[in-house]
């Protein structure tokens, strides 16, 4: 894997991005949606989660990355899919089973 980038120093950063673009080491991840999310902890998966929500709100999402778009179009085509058939709301994320956090 290629190493990765001082994320701050890329063109087009923004801190809520969770794959940057010109990253060498975000953009091999970001070939693979599986390998992509298996990078993302606790922390980053909620984030994730919450961007792809806001990526199908009608504002959509200003400050997106080209090679994050698969993770977030996965995880809002699940938020969607959740809704569906759980009503679950857009955003939020499912309950842990016990309540457990």
């Amino acid at each position: 894997m290629s190493g990765h980038a001082h994320h701050e120093a890329l063109p087009g950063y923004s801190p809520g991005q969770i794959l940057h673009d010109g990253c060498p080491e975000c953009r091999d991840r970001a070939r693979s949606l599986a390998v992509a999310m298996s990078y993302f902890d606790r922390a980053t998966f909620t984030r994730a989660w919450k961007r792809a929500a806001q990526s199908i709100s009608p504002g959509g999402l200003a400050d997106g990355s080209a090679i994050e778009w698969s993770s977030l179009n996965a995880l809002a085509a699940v938020q969607v899919q959740l809704k569906l058939h759980c009503g679950l709301p857009i955003g939020e994320l499912p309950a842990a089973p016990g309540g457990a956090s």
